[in-house]
């Protein structure tokens, strides 16, 4: 059987000088979901998207899926500033304490966003286990956060193969691959039972977005 997933292009990695023609390009190609990168310069050594960029793609094309992923630290007091996305998702290791985690969560829906969190490599799916029945995405971080064009890290490996059980246990959960998704693992990515597929390079390296998107279909 076909497992359904989606890909979800990384924003950032496209030419951001011109995102209305990128977005326009992406939807022709049949994607619905994109995966909006947010980088404070001290969670992560880099910058970048912000909520004005958020605000503007979401008013142009408000039927676009977007995951607000954001790499920041002290995130509490600014939810606000990210509520034109759809989900947003931070990451593990910027929350101190279980109650700040708690209080994030209960933030974040306050908004009627969808609730996401990444999952650094040090991380594991039980870390979080108290809190899946009140989330809504699970992104594995492949590389570490903060720079595109690392290689995929192999020990991610055997965090997917847990997926199946996890999406039994909470068929509510989507689950999300982040980082590193060449042509040589993709097809091994979709097997493990991913919802998210988050491409960067393997997709806006090309011109022909709706090309790439046609190949990576016959893989599943």
């Amino acid at each position: 059987m076909k497992h359904n997933y989606q890909i979800t292009p990384s924003i950032y990695c496209a030419n951001t000088a011109d995102l209305k023609t990128e977005i326009e390009k992406l939807m022709a190609a049949g994607i619905t979901w994109i995966h909006f990168d947010v980088m404070d310069g001290h969670f992560v050594q880099n910058y970048a998207l912000g909520p004005k960029e958020l605000t503007d793609i979401k008013a142009m094309f408000p039927s676009l899926t977007i995951d607000v992923h954001v790499m920041a630290n002290d995130l509490l007091n600014k939810v606000k500033l990210f509520t034109k996305g759809d989900y947003l998702t931070f990451h593990l290791q910027s929350v101190n304490s279980s109650a700040e985690l708690t209080a994030l969560i209960k933030e974040i829906k306050s908004y009627n966003l969808k609730v996401g969190i990444a999952l650094d490599l040090p991380d594991e799916i039980n870390d979080i286990k108290p809190f899946l029945k009140d989330i809504d995405l699970i992104t594995f971080m492949s590389i570490k956060p903060g720079f595109t064009g690392q290689s995929f890290d192999n020990s991610t490996w055997t965090k997917l193969a847990q997926i199946k059980t996890f999406q039994a246990e909470y068929p509510h959960l989507f689950f999300q691959i982040d980082g590193g998704v060449r042509w040589e693992n993709l097809a091994r990515l979709i097997t493990t039972g991913l919802d998210l597929i988050v491409v960067g390079s393997l997709l806006f390296s090309s011109d022909d977005y709706q090309a790439v998107m046609q190949k990576i279909a016959v893989l599943n």
